[in-house]
C-alpha cells in the first residue's frame, strides 16, 4: 500500500472538518506539547513577512492539531524580532528564558538570522530558518541551525545561469542593500555571471534609508545596453526601484529593453502595487500557485478558507517550517535534542513549497524550493518551469 505523505494527511484532514484554534489555551492538560517559538518581523521594514509568516504558521498548528503527532500537540510563541540584529537578540532571550521552547524557526532578514544563532547553539534548541539566504548561515555549519530555502550561494549561481543560457544576458548591473544578503547576493551573480562570459556594467549598494532611486536610474540609463537587472532589497525600496527605472525608460514596463530580475525577498502582491513598471520582471518565489501536486492544491484551498485570500510564498515557507517539525515529531522527537537530530536525519521531506534533504551543514540541498514567475501584461504570472 503506498503511504500518503505526511503533509498532505494534514491538508486533507483539516479539509474534511472545522479546523481547531491553535493558541495554548485551546489545549487540553494531559496533552503533551512541543512549544515552538517563532521570531518574525512583526515592525519595521519587513513587517510584511511577520504577518504573512503568522497566517502560514497558524493554519499548519490548527491542520496539525486536529489529530495531534504520537500524542504530542504543537503550541507557537511569537516574538518581534524585527528584521534587525538587536531586536531580534533581544526577543530570542525572551523566548529562551520566559517561553522555553524546544525549538524556533524565524527570521527572515540574514542579519537578525545570524544574530540569534549563537544564542541559540549556546541554549542547545534547534534553530529552523526557511527565509535568510546569507551562505554564512549554514558556512562553515552550525549543528543547532538548519535552513530550508537555498542558501546565496546557490540562488546566486541559480540565477546567473538562467539569466545567462535561458534569457540570453550579456549584460547587468547589480542592484543590491549594503547588507549581508544584498552583498553576498550580488557578489554570487557577478562571479558567476562573468565566469560564464557575461559582464556586469555597474554595480551598484545602497543604505536602507535611501527612499529616492531617480538618480540611480538615471545612472543605469546612461551605461549603455543592460540585459538584466539583478535586484536584492525589501518591498519599499523595491517598488521605488521598480518604478524609478521603467520611468528612466530601462525597462520592459517603462518601454526599455531590460529584465529585473528579483529574490524572494517580495511579496506576493507586488506586481499589483508597482503596476505596469513591474511588465517583464523575473523574479523567484518558494511557491509557485500554478503547481498541480495535490499537497499545493490543499493548501492553497485551506488556506483560501480561513484567511478569504489566495496564499502567498512567504505564508507557504512559513507553514512547511511547522509541518516539517510536525513531520520530525511523527518519527519520535520529542524534545529539543531529539528534535535537532530527527532534522538533520531528515532526507525526503516533501512540502508544499518543495523538498527538503539536508546537507552536513544543515543546508537544504534541493533546488525544486526555487520557483522562477514572469510577470506578464495583466500583471498575473507565467510560470517559467526552470526548477
Amino acid at each position: 500500500m503506498i503511504k500518503q505523505p505526511f503533509s498532505s494527511l494534514l491538508i486533507s484532514a483539516a479539509l474534511a472538518g472545522s479546523l481547531l484554534v491553535s493558541t495554548p489555551g485551546t489545549l487540553y492538560a494531559a496533552d503533551k506539547v512541543i512549544k515552538i517559538g517563532a521570531l518574525f518581523p512583526m515592525s519595521g521594514p519587513g513587517s510584511y513577512f511577520g504577518a504573512q509568516d503568522k497566517q502560514g504558521i497558524e493554519l499548519a498548528i490548527e491542520q496539525i492539531n486536529k489529530t495531534g503527532i504520537n500524542g504530542y500537540k504543537l503550541e507557537v510563541q511569537f516574538e518581534d524580532s524585527s528584521c534587525s540584529p538587536l531586536p531580534a537578540t533581544q526577543a530570542a532571550k525572551r523566548l529562551l528564558e520566559q517561553y522555553k521552547p524546544n525549538v524556533v524557526i524565524g527570521e527572515e532578514c540574514s542579519d537578525a538570522t545570524l544574530a540569534i544563532m549563537p544564542l541559540m547553539e549556546q541554549a542547545k534548541i534547534p534553530f529552523l530558518n526557511a527565509g535568510s539566504s546569507s551562505i554564512k548561515v549554514t558556512e562553515p555549519g552550525n549543528p543547532w541551525t538548519f535552513r530550508i530555502m537555498p542558501n546565496e550561494v546557490m540562488q546566486g549561481v541559480d540565477i546567473a545561469t538562467n539569466a545567462y543560457k535561458k534569457l540570453n544576458a550579456r549584460t547587468a548591473v547589480l542592484l543590491y542593500e549594503n547588507t549581508n544578503a544584498g552583498i553576498g547576493n550580488a557578489k554570487v551573480f557577478s562571479d558567476t555571471f562573468t565566469k560564464l562570459g557575461g559582464k556586469i556594467l555597474a554595480d551598484i549598494g545602497f543604505g536602507r534609508d535611501v527612499n529616492d532611486f531617480t538618480s540611480i536610474a538615471t545612472r543605469i540609463a546612461g551605461v549603455g545596453k543592460v540585459d538584466v537587472i539583478p535586484t536584492y532589497t525589501l518591498e519599499g525600496q523595491g517598488l521605488k526601484i521598480t518604478q524609478a527605472l521603467a520611468q528612466a525608460g530601462v525597462t520592459k514596463g517603462g518601454g526599455g529593453q531590460s529584465i529585473q530580475l528579483g529574490t524572494i525577498w517580495l511579496p506576493f502582491g507586488f506586481e499589483q502595487k508597482a503596476g505596469k513598471a513591474s511588465l517583464g520582471y523575473v523574479r523567484i518565489v518558494q511557491f509557485d500557485p500554478t503547481d498541480k501536486r495535490e499537497i499545493v492544491r490543499g493548501f492553497g484551498q485551506a488556506f483560501k478558507a480561513k484567511y478569504n485570500q489566495d496564499p502567498t510564498h512567504i505564508n507557504a515557507h512559513a507553514y512547511d517550517q511547522i509541518i516539517l517539525i510536525a513531520d520530525v515529531v511523527r518519527r519520535g522527537a520529542k524534545d529539543a535534542q531529539s528534535i535537532r537530530d530527527g532534522l538533520a536525519a531528515t532526507k525526503a521531506f516533501s512540502g508544499v513549497t518543495g523538498s527538503v534533504e539536508f546537507d552536513k551543514t544543515n543546508q537544504n540541498i534541493k533546488m525544486d524550493t526555487i520557483h522562477y514567475m514572469e510577470t506578464l501584461p495583466d500583471l498575473s504570472w507565467k510560470a517559467l518551469g526552470w526548477n
